[in-house]
């Protein structure tokens, strides 16, 4: 077992799964367990793959819990190459990570921190994920008294799926001790490092500078940005599936001192949303959450 920060890796997995873009799902559920069965028959008669393709470790930033605050975790996942896992809306096909804790008594877990997602695939599946390494991570709010000597007992049961040309379930039941006295990481320790880098690609509000709005046409959205630094390319990742066609191109234009990303509507929508939410990502750097109302253009 590998062990970083007293978190407990793991590398198995038992079954090859058929990867079904969300595009498909016109299918009836009869048609679609049938193909799901008949696959998963096939993988049991195939040869298991030598090695799993994700690791995946329990890690914490060093720093030492203190009563009512935030102690800042997460799930540590190593994925070999070519392999990848989603993000919180996966696109096409796929699901996100799932976390399922297992606390100390009046501990109480916050939200996944997701990362600014990459665009995955190609042809006309496109999903929003993951590659190489990834730092999903979760404050853990402590309560007002903590034990004087006792180390903090943390396990959680992550689940999640892996792919490439196939997709691999993969679930891992992992613990990490927290010791109440340890002395703070120094900033060039793996810890700190990790946690660090994570947070400078979390999207982040958008500055008062610059402006967003979203508009709807018969067969587009746009988003018009106004303030915006001088950028070659623009991507919107929505947070609602079923919005946008994420294979379709996304078109950027520019004029009187704004900017205009033109989105395909998905042929599923049957009515504009209300609201376009997601992120926008500057020359695959910057990142920032964007929630705004849209309007008919």
């Amino acid at each position: 077992m590998t062990t970083i920060c007293g978190g407990h890796g793991v590398r198995s997995s038992r079954h090859s799964v058929l990867r079904v873009p969300r595009s498909r799902r016109r299918w009836s559920s009869l048609l679609y367990l049938a193909a799901s069965f008949l696959l998963l028959a096939a993988s049991a008669r195939a040869q298991a793959p030598p090695q799993f393709p994700a690791h995946v470790q329990l890690v914490w930033d060093g720093n030492p819990p203190s009563p009512g605050h935030t102690l800042w975790v997460g799930a540590l996942f190593q994925l070999d190459p070519g392999w990848h896992i989603y993000w919180q809306n996966p696109g096409d096909s796929g699901e996100p990570p799932k976390i399922q804790w297992k606390l100390p008594p009046n501990f109480r877990p916050g939200a996944i921190l997701w990362p600014r997602p990459i665009l995955l695939g190609s042809g006309t599946v496109r999903d929003y994920g993951y590659e190489g390494q990834v730092l999903l991570m979760t404050p853990l709010q402590t309560p007002p008294e903590l034990p004087a000597t006792a180390p903090v007992e943390i396990a959680a049961t992550i689940k999640f799926v892996v792919c490439r040309e196939i997709c691999i379930p993969g679930k891992a039941d992992l613990t990490l001790t927290v010791p109440l006295h340890a002395q703070p990481p120094s900033n060039d320790s793996p810890s700190r490092k990790i946690f660090d880098d994570t947070r400078a690609q979390l999207p982040k509000p958008l500055p008062p500078d610059l402006k967003v709005s979203a508009g709807s046409t018969d067969g587009n959205l746009e988003l018009w940005l106004v303030g915006a630094p001088q950028t070659h390319e623009i991507r919107f990742f929505p947070l609602d599936p079923g919005v946008i066609e994420n294979s379709a191109p996304q078109n950027l234009d520019s004029g009187h001192g704004s900017l205009r990303l033109t989105l395909k509507k998905s042929d599923q929508l049957l009515k504009p949303p209300s609201r376009l939410r997601g992120v926008i990502v500057l020359d695959e750097i910057k990142a920032y959450k964007i929630d705004v109302p849209v309007k008919p253009s």
